[in-house]
């Protein structure tokens, strides 16, 4: 069991703030991400946050088929810091979609994230 970092009091959506920052320039922005377990990918950031940060884009897509249809993301690698955690990670943006941020599972997995009765989300240290 690791120690907690930090905790983040939740609404009726369980989102954090997350700096996205681009790793080759140093350049940042802020999101706040909903955690969402039915998303398979890394960071969802909407494309007008991911143009600032992408220096380190990767060449393919990836692909995801989901209940509206296939979602083709880009992708690139970035560091991402939720309160005093930092991770070198991949970030990602719907070629077509809209302006939205999802924490998805694989970087749940990275993290260890835990619900204390719908009042906060607390992450421990990875």
């Amino acid at each position: 069991m690791g120690m907690v970092f930090d905790c983040f009091r939740i609404n009726d959506k369980p989102t954090l703030p997350v700096t996205v920052i681009d790793p080759y320039n140093g350049d940042f922005m802020e999101v706040r991400a909903l955690i969402d377990t039915g998303f398979s990918g890394y960071l969802l950031i909407p494309p007008s946050v991911y143009n600032k940060v992408n220096s380190l884009e990767l060449e393919n897509p990836r692909v995801y088929a989901t209940l509206n249809g296939i979602v083709k993301t880009r992708v690139a690698k970035a560091i991402i810091k939720i309160g005093k955690i930092k991770l070198d990670t991949l970030i990602e943006s719907p070629i077509l979609g809209r302006e939205i941020s999802l924490l998805g599972r694989e970087l749940q997995k990275i993290l260890h994230i835990e619900f204390k009765k719908g009042k906060e989300v607390c992450i421990e240290d990875p």
